[in-house]
């Protein structure tokens, strides 16, 4: 996703909060909201047809997903969501998943002044609190797994590693990012120059020194087109990115006591393969795997040889059920140990 489509979603994110409601679910699938400061919140369940082996909260990722893991808002339909949930319902899981807050996707906003909270990130927490709370009373099976995907990644350390942490058994990084958010956005700008050509970074640099103190920009980021999307946002956006930026992944996964699953694609344009591996060596001897996907996009798509980053957030073919797979083999395990305790 390249930069310019991230920052200008950001900007609507911090502005609006309203959308309209969601079609009814499949067979075998069940609507559910919850309401958080303000916000209701579009979620979708899915069961098993057997008993359930464990509970599943697939926290989304950045900009605006429904439940399904589409973008209507982009004309992107990866479906992403959807075709995980129904591949973990076939190995036994009950998935509960989330929409985000935005237009389009069926959240809705029932009280303005309260969805101001939803401006700092750390509201994507206890968005998926509310969660897991609706899950675990329509699902009490164990093991009960929290898996974020991309952003939603470090929402689901955040949650393990909080107050309610003890009660979750896993958690799953899909695709999670190991850099800041203005990090990650930095080494796209630097990205975007022709090979060889070493890009000059300054007034981004200095940019992105005054976002992360909440100072003014430099008047010379309104006309360097590597900062003219910064320039241009609003200051609930700006500070949007600041709270975003606050949190380190690799430390926040790293507070994380119970067993993660890192799963990444290799053809990953979003977030690049190497991160995975930062993941996994802050967690020293955290109990911890990492499972790789070659030829896998953000999306966990089959990208054809050649295809362009834009082109691949494109591909709306089914995603490949190999990450359902890992997640349940991982799961056994898991099973295993709770077996003992006699839950």
């Amino acid at each position: 996703m390249n930069r310019r489509t991230v920052l200008s979603h950001i900007i609507i994110g911090a502005t609006c909060m309203t959308a309209t409601r969601l079609t009814a679910a499949v067979p075998g699938e069940r609507d559910a909201a919850v309401t958080v400061s303000g916000v209701e919140i579009a979620c979708r369940l899915t069961f098993p047809q057997r008993a359930a082996r464990g509970a599943v909260l697939l926290l989304p990722g950045s900009l605006y997903s429904d439940v399904d893991g589409n973008y209507p808002s982009m004309n992107l339909r990866p479906h992403a969501y959807a075709d995980l949930a129904q591949q973990l319902g076939e190995r036994g899981f009950v998935v509960l998943r989330m929409a985000k807050i935005g237009p389009g996707i069926g959240s809705r906003t029932v009280d303005a002044d309260a969805a101001q909270r939803h401006i700092d990130f750390l509201a994507r927490v206890e968005v998926a609190q509310a969660g897991l709370d609706l899950l675990r009373r329509n699902a009490p099976s164990r093991p009960v797994i929290v898996a974020g995907h991309s952003e939603g990644a470090v929402v689901a350390s955040l949650l393990a590693a909080g107050p309610d942490g003890k009660s979750i058994d896993g958690v799953v990084s899909l695709s999670g990012p190991a850099l800041p958010l203005l990090s990650i956005i930095r080494a796209q700008v630097a990205a975007m120059s022709p090979p060889g050509v070493s890009p000059d970074m300054t007034v981004f640099d200095r940019t992105i020194a005054a976002v992360r103190a909440g100072e003014a920009l430099p008047d010379e980021a309104k006309s360097n087109p590597q900062t003219a999307m910064l320039a241009s946002m609003p200051e609930a956006g700006l500070a949007y990115l600041r709270s975003v930026d606050r949190v380190d992944p690799v430390a926040a996964l790293a507070q994380v006591r119970t067993s993660v699953l890192i799963l990444q694609g290799e053809r990953d344009d979003s977030v690049p393969a190497a991160h995975a591996g930062m993941l996994l060596a802050g967690r020293r001897q955290l109990p911890t795997q990492l499972v790789t996907f070659p030829g896998l996009t953000h999306f966990y798509k089959v990208a054809p040889p050649g295809l362009l980053p834009m082109q691949s957030m494109g591909l709306e073919t089914p995603s490949d059920p190999a990450v359902a797979d890992a997640i349940a083999d991982w799961a056994s395990h898991l099973e295993q140990d709770i077996m003992p305790t006699g839950q």
